[in-house]
């Protein structure tokens, strides 16, 4: 079977993305949500090995650079010290993997001039520090949204298969409801029921149980279409005769068939869940603008100067573009191995 092109690059990085969700804090030199306003759209740090009279050290440094035009916003290098980076250095605190309390970060400077690798956004916030920390945030969303968007799914489709009758009416007419209304505006009426300044937790289990109450209707008629295919086969009816209870039959008969075409049913939603926190965060109902979301990081692109004269802002755009292929691409291999007779909806 042929392999889609791409998909080669889209294992490596969505590897690469994990990895940078889990050391984000130990790749980002400084707090994503660190201000410092006299740094406001600072561009990138340019990193030197020699300084003006030729001088070459071994360790890399960088200068102080200060607002020469505040209008343009234009930053000029003060070159008469120089300010070497630390490797391994202590700085900000955090926790890797939610336990362990560390403080070194790979590399930039615990005192001033800091050391903006990407760049500062309008509050002076690290722009780089946010992206790596709106990856943990995204892959978040992607994946519990991924597990609550199946367990949804595949429980509705196995009561309406299962239970047939009027049960299965009512589900299948909701689910119909459900498909004909605008998704977006549901969202968003949805979301603006609950409160708007909520913990990281609980707006990360808020954005995703809104997405997935809007999007289960696929998968449950999928599977209820499959169960009502499978469950007068001749092995169900083998264990069906020998004594089998409805439960354990869907439990060792019926899932493991069903298996695939889940697997693949949840591989397409995963962008819907990132383009839905994306879409929340933008307007401003999902994550607050507090540096842990691609899609807060993208409401300052409303303005066009952004886009045209403090261009490293654009970094979470292509993130996720790239997330976003990456994901399409997987979801298209998933299919091309998936038989075309389990795919069928009643």
């Amino acid at each position: 079977m042929k392999v889609p092109k791409g998909f080669g690059f889209s294992i490596a990085f969505i590897g690469f993305l994990v990895i940078v969700s889990i050391f984000a804090d130990f790749l980002s030199a400084n707090h994503p949500s660190s201000q410092k306003l006299d740094q406001f759209f600072v561009p990138p740090s340019p990193i030197h090995f020699f300084e003006e009279d030729g001088t070459f050290h071994v360790r890399p440094f960088i200068y102080q650079r200060e607002l020469t035009d505040p209008l343009d916003v234009v930053y000029g290098e003060i070159k008469d010290k120089i300010y070497p980076l630390d490797f391994f250095y202590k700085g900000h605190p955090y926790k890797l993997f939610g336990l362990i309390s560390l403080d070194r970060h790979l590399i930039g400077r615990s005192q001033e001039p800091f050391y903006y690798p990407l760049g500062a956004d309008e509050l002076g916030r690290d722009v780089l520090a946010k992206v790596l920390a709106g990856t943990r945030t995204s892959l978040l969303v992607v994946l519990f949204g991924m597990v609550v968007y199946a367990v949804l799914g595949v429980t509705i489709g196995a009561v309406a298969g299962l239970m047939g009758g009027w049960i299965d009416s009512v589900l299948m007419r909701f689910s119909e409801f459900v498909l004909a209304l605008p998704v977006l505006y549901l969202v968003l009426a949805l979301r603006a029921l609950l409160p708007m300044s909520v913990p990281f937790w609980q707006s990360l289990f808020l954005t995703i149980t809104i997405i997935a109450a809007v999007t289960w209707p696929p998968m449950a008629r999928g599977i209820r279409g499959l169960i009502l295919q499978l469950k007068n086969s001749t092995f169900v009816e083998a264990a069906r005769s020998l004594g089998g209870r409805p439960i354990h039959i869907f439990r060792h008969h019926l899932f493991p068939s069903l298996l695939p075409f889940t697997m693949t049913q949840t591989a397409v939603a995963a962008p819907i869940f990132l383009l839905g926190e994306i879409i929340l965060a933008f307007l401003n109902v999902g994550f607050q603008d507090s540096g842990e979301s691609w899609g807060s990081m993208l409401r300052s692109l409303k303005d066009a100067r952004i886009i045209t004269d403090f261009w490293w802002n654009l970094l979470p755009l292509v993130m996720v573009f790239l997330t976003l292929l990456c994901l399409n691409l997987l979801s298209t291999r998933l299919r091309s191995r998936e038989p075309n007779d389990q795919i069928m909806r009643i």
